[in-house]
């Protein structure tokens, strides 16, 4: 059972409302070439059948993991990427903090 509402999740990235936590996580993105719309249209668009497991951590926030499909932005025949998402919310639930953002690897 995930952490966060996913009706906040969603409702912050349709806003726009996501920060990267780091350096890794940005670079992970933009070598997908996603934009910051994408990656919000992936949040805004995650289901609870796709909730991987809970990260529990001591000294920050706990962390939600997904592994999901998501068209990819340069796709100009439909082709998908199974991505792996791991995220936070902070600031009352109203930011995305995303932690990690990358092809799933199986």
């Amino acid at each position: 059972m995930p952490i966060y509402d996913l009706n906040d999740v969603h409702a912050a990235a349709r806003q726009l409302r996501i920060e990267y936590r780091g350096r890794k996580v940005m670079r992970d993105v933009a070598n997908l070439r996603y934009e910051l719309e994408d990656v919000a249209d992936c949040l805004s668009k995650l289901s609870e059948a796709e909730f991987s497991k809970s990260h529990f951590r001591q000294a920050a926030p706990d962390d939600d993991e997904y592994i999901c499909s998501h068209p990819r932005p340069d796709s100009q025949d439909g082709e998908t990427d199974q991505l792996y998402v791991k995220f936070c919310l902070i600031n009352n639930c109203l930011v995305v903090d995303l932690g990690s953002f990358h092809l799933a690897q199986f």
